[in-house]
């Protein structure tokens, strides 16, 4: 089996036509990291090779269109998208991302890509074979982030050539394949692969919207610090989530918890008005609390 795609220096996913012959492609091997030079004879296919001359690698076109949309999205930093279920307005939209960060662990689950928006998080999900389950619908519906799921299976079907500006175009622009996991409309559901049998990668409790409250909300530990002088409340989720709250308002604190949201990822949540941080970030923000604390001690 020959190998036309790779990745260059850049980490971004080239296919041989795309880079110069030999060395000078300054490539890797998609599949394994290792050194691979491009051949580009004139008998033979255009292919890439290892450098150590070993066999090559076996290389799944889901793999390479799942990393090839994760690295179209970071780098245009937008998606047109389909209006949200709950908008009266029902025009698509073209969402314009003021920070992403890639495979970033929130609480239990590890979204492809999590985005902010106008201080708001959200979730980007790529599906090509492996699709959101309702045990993870369930649980990105506890944390009320929104989230949307792109469906990639007719780039797969269609042969459409992955890395292309054709592929580009379909992952950021097209809206059919795009759906919203939440907000979600009432009739929605969750499309699965046919053939593919999905193991879950994740151990959150199923929840269900009878039970959400019970076993969601009252599952934490409640700590109260007094940073800058004002009282701030703390609450450690058994999920790993840290929620922040200014009990009296203060400018100083409230930047300091928006630097932290840009720095490790956050969401401010309007209901409550608290700051809410994610494993394996909120580890560090409980820690620096702890740290900056100057409540008197007895």
């Amino acid at each position: 089996m020959t190998m036309s795609i790779a990745v260059n220096e850049q980490k971004q996913i080239v296919n041989v036509k795309q880079v110069e012959r030999g060395l000078a492609c300054m490539c890797f091997c998609f599949e394994c990291g290792e050194p691979v030079v491009a051949r580009k004879g004139e008998k033979n296919e255009h292919h890439f090779a290892h450098l150590n001359n070993k066999e090559s690698c076996t290389i799944h076109p889901e793999s390479i269109l799942h990393k090839f949309a994760k690295q179209v999205i970071m780098q245009e930093r937008y998606l047109t998208l389909p209006s949200l279920p709950d908008d009266e307005n029902s025009e698509d939209k073209t969402w314009q991302f003021d920070h992403l960060i890639e495979e970033q662990s929130i609480g239990c689950i590890r979204p492809d890509i999590v985005a902010t928006v106008d201080d708001e998080m959200m979730f980007i999900e790529v599906a090509v074979t492996s699709f959101i389950d309702t045990d993870k619908a369930d649980f990105i519906k506890q944390l009320g982030i929104k989230t949307v799921e792109i469906d990639l299976r007719d780039i797969m079907t269609q042969g459409i050539e992955v890395p292309s500006e054709e592929a580009k175009d379909y992952i950021l622009d097209c809206v059919s394949n795009k759906q919203w996991i939440f907000p979600a409309p009432k009739s929605l559901t969750i499309p699965v692969a046919p053939t593919l049998l999905v193991e879950s990668t994740y151990n959150c409790q199923t929840v269900t919207e009878n039970n959400i409250n019970e076993s969601f909300d009252k599952s934490y530990d409640t700590y109260r610090f007094t940073i800058n002088h004002a009282w701030v409340d703390v609450r450690v989720f058994k999920s790993g989530m840290v929620s922040v709250k200014c009990v009296n308002f203060n400018h100083d604190v409230i930047e300091i918890l928006k630097q932290w949201r840009n720095e490790g990822g956050g969401q401010y949540n309007q209901k409550y008005k608290s700051w809410n941080y994610f494993k394996p970030f909120s580890d560090i923000v409980f820690q620096r609390l702890q740290e900056m604390d100057m409540t008197p001690t007895a």
